[in-house]
């Protein structure tokens, strides 16, 4: 079970990464339909991805699964990280 979360961890985090990059074509409508920003729309998945990505660890059983769990962290926290600088500095500029 642990070994799914890892890689359905993997998978979404780099969904994350490709929704961060299309932000500016799906950035109005989801704003338009859930009534907030994307970007804290992406913010909250990235850190739920980001503690499934850690519940992944458990089910390491060779170096692929290491990496992928090490990869998903790195790219969630990264994310996570990026996207709550600029919604910081967004909410100072507006």
């Amino acid at each position: 079970m642990t070994k799914k979360i890892n890689i359905w961890a993997f998978i979404f985090s780099v969904i994350c990464i490709f929704m961060f990059m299309l932000d500016n074509s799906w950035g109005p409508i989801a704003s338009s339909i859930w009534g907030m920003n994307s970007l804290n729309l992406l913010l909250y998945f990235t850190v739920i991805i980001f503690f499934v990505g850690l519940i992944g660890f458990a089910g390491v059983e060779d170096w692929k699964g290491m990496a992928r769990s090490i990869t998903t962290v790195i790219l969630t926290l990264g994310l996570s990280t990026f996207l709550t600088i600029v919604i910081f500095f967004g909410m100072l500029l507006s």
